[in-house]
């Protein structure tokens, strides 16, 4: 082989951002992602990307793709990061850093904006550009073995196998990957989530206030109980978008949305884990607005007209702190190995960076100025410092009194 082939477990961000980086640069790769398809479950609402996320996509991607990110993101927030009570009296406010208009360079190199907002399922679209025979759908894995040559074989759960030089456990807070790397590694709940999505239409700004569709809004309730608010509104048409820069890539496009999150705890829900991660999305609904039945009237308006088939359940979890392992062919990446609150934005901008940091690692192996295990190990041992800082920051410094924060 000339180049080392590099096996990817889960293809979420994290993932698909390493995959095409090391596409770009020729690597050999394959990606395993257990959902049937790209389409198979929800993939939650907005997410923010500030300038690391953003380096580490222009980085990763073809100027195209990663150009096509940034003009199906969301208009620029113009509104305040602001915390309110269940009554709506301000608590805290402030300025939201706004991003470039102008995204685009006579060099080539892409400028980056300091902050913007994109639809989760039409990143991962773009992401899965041009991967058609790298991304393989509806594999589960198993486990990995240790094999002679120092190679990795890892079996799936349908009893197909694939064999590579490193594999990247990319798959998730409950990686498989690294239940078997790390068996001791530790992770502590937070609390529990309900998501939802409520429309943007016409007549939605004759009672909305502004900062919930143009700023971020956080709401803070007893025992815990506590509310964000944000909006996606498109820049202009997706196909106008991909017209432009990347005809043969189809985007699912969305209608504008609001997106919110009710955190509640044992006090609010009594049901089990398991019991809440199993309800339907119409009981997740009800359970929301049960829970700020004694809100302000636009709060409960707000959960009221959310669609019931776009309500999900999360449990709120953070990594413990892991000492570097000594497997010389299997490594970590994202919310496999640093999954963290959401109270600062940054899990997938951290994600994205480890992507961004182990393609230039794994460039450098191609152009032989450092062997495979050298790649891993200086790959890890800067994700795991940076990594475990920023999970440590999302528990205890979140930007506001998010809902999220611990008392």
């Amino acid at each position: 082989m000339n180049t080392e082939h590099i096996l990817i477990c889960g293809g979420g961000i994290g993932g698909l951002a390493l995959a095409q980086g090391l596409k770009k640069d020729g690597i050999s790769i394959a990606v395993y992602e257990r959902d049937k398809s790209a389409h198979a479950r929800s993939q939650g609402y907005r997410i923010g990307i500030n300038s690391e996320g953003a380096r580490a996509l222009a980085a990763c991607l073809p100027e195209n793709l990663f150009q096509l990110i940034i003009e199906t993101s969301c208009k620029p927030i113009t509104g305040r990061m602001a915390s309110y009570d269940t009554e709506l009296k301000e608590r805290f406010s402030r300025t939201i850093p706004q991003p470039m208009t102008d995204l685009s360079s006579d060099s080539g190199t892409p400028k980056i904006a300091p902050y913007t907002g994109v639809n989760r399922l039409t990143l991962r679209e773009v992401l899965l550009a041009g991967l058609d025979d790298i991304v393989h759908f509806d594999k589960t894995l198993e486990r990995y073995e240790q094999i002679e040559g120092g190679k990795v074989r890892v079996v799936f759960t349908d009893g197909t196998i694939a064999v590579g030089d490193l594999l990247v456990g990319a798959d998730g807070t409950n990686s498989t990957v690294r239940e078997q790397l790390i068996p001791d590694a530790k992770l502590t709940e937070m609390g529990r989530t309900i998501y939802g999505k409520t429309l943007l239409t016409a007549s939605t700004s004759e009672w909305l206030p502004e900062n919930f569709y143009n700023g971020m809004t956080g709401i803070e309730g007893p025992n815990g109980l506590g509310m964000v608010i944000v909006g996606f509104r498109k820049r202009e048409s997706f196909a106008h978008a991909t017209a432009k820069l990347a005809p043969t890539v189809s985007l699912t496009e969305p209608q504008d949305y609001l997106m919110w999150s009710v955190h509640v705890s044992d006090l609010q829900v009594s049901t089990t884990d398991d019991e809440f991660h199993h309800a339907d999305p119409t009981t997740l609904l009800t359970i929301a607005r049960n829970l700020v039945k004694d809100w302000h009237p636009i709060l409960q308006r707000v959960v009221d007209e959310a669609q019931a088939d776009g309500t999900f359940p999360i449990t709120i979890r953070y990594a413990e702190s892991v000492k570097q392992w000594q497997m010389e062919n299997v490594t970590l990446l994202g919310d496999a190995i640093h999954t963290m609150p959401p109270t600062r934005g940054v899990g997938a901008n951290t994600a994205l960076k480890d992507a961004d940091l182990l393609h230039n690692k794994l460039a450098a192996v191609k152009r032989k100025e450092i062997s495979l295990v050298q790649a891993k190990t200086e790959y890890e041992e800067k994700m795991l410092h940076y990594g475990f800082e920023a999970v440590s920051k999302s528990v205890h410094e979140p930007y506001f009194n998010s809902p999220y924060a611990r008392s």
